[in-house]
């Protein structure tokens, strides 16, 4: 019963924002009419040509109109009213789409967390894996096999070469252990603390994961930074055009669902 009630309940919430989307749809629709905006004939063409050629005969593209509810005629003067939506909507976006620097600098200054690059190191490792169900003694083995490999390492031989020679990680072996940049939260919990807290060509000592026994090598840190706004104007300037476009667009919308007299006749469930 539970599963089934939860069953009927997404159902409902999907009817429910089909139907919000065929309202706003239908409003923005009114609104470019109201506006006099007219869809070019010439664009419409384009647009039922594009998908009847998907089909491989007339009669398959008219049987799926039918399938969706529309003859060639309503089809046609559908594709224009969404076509004239979409014009009234690209007009509301292009009137706030300028961006000044005062505005970048304002966002700039308001989002210094979300435009800080976090703190990433590199490491190279050697992994030894835990064998499948292995023992207690197995699993002493196998620590005690990775004693001779920290020596060797820490007495100057090549970290790289030595991975390449003994891990069990595959994906590292073929570049020396070489885990490439991360950030924390992105490794196992145990690997990753060591990784943070080691200085640039310290050897950790062995350090047990779910995957095995590693040994790891800290080989580059970069530290957090706050990307200074002339490094990233262009691209911040895009963003911050997206969002002001966005965000019209929905206050356009709740203004015309706000003035429209709305009457649901299909019940929802």
């Amino acid at each position: 019963v539970g599963a089934r009630g939860d069953q009927l309940e997404l159902l409902k919430q999907l009817r429910r924002e089909a139907m919000d989307l065929i309202i706003e749809q239908t409003l923005v629709a009114q609104a470019a009419e109201q506006a006099g905006i007219k869809a070019d004939p010439a664009e419409v063409d384009k647009h039922i040509e594009e998908l009847r050629s998907v089909y491989n005969s007339d009669d398959s593209f008219r049987m799926k109109l039918k399938d969706d509810g529309f003859t060639e005629d309503e089809y046609r003067r559908h594709i224009a009213r969404m076509t004239e939506a979409k014009i009234y909507l690209d007009r509301v976006r292009i009137d706030v789409a300028d961006v000044s620097d005062a505005e970048l600098e304002r966002y700039h200054k308001e989002n210094e967390a979300r435009l800080t690059l976090p703190e990433r190191v590199r490491v190279r490792h050697i992994l030894l894996t835990w064998k499948p169900m292995g023992t207690q003694d197995d699993r002493a083995a196998l620590r005690k096999q990775m004693e001779p490999i920290l020596e060797r390492a820490r007495n100057g031989e090549d970290f790289a070469a030595l991975a390449t020679e003994f891990t069990d990680d595959y994906a590292t072996r073929n570049n020396g252990g070489d885990t490439g940049l991360f950030t924390r939260g992105t490794m196992v919990p145990a690997f990753e603390e060591v990784a943070f807290a080691l200085k640039p060509g310290e050897i950790s000592d062995p350090v047990e994961t779910v995957f095995g026994v590693h040994i790891l090598r800290l080989e580059e840190r970069s530290e957090s930074r706050l990307m200074p706004l002339d490094e990233i104007r262009e691209q911040l300037r895009e963003h911050v055009r997206d969002e002001k476009m966005e965000a019209a667009v929905k206050k356009k919308i709740a203004e015309l669902k706000a003035a429209a007299d709305i009457k649901i006749l299909i019940p929802l469930g």
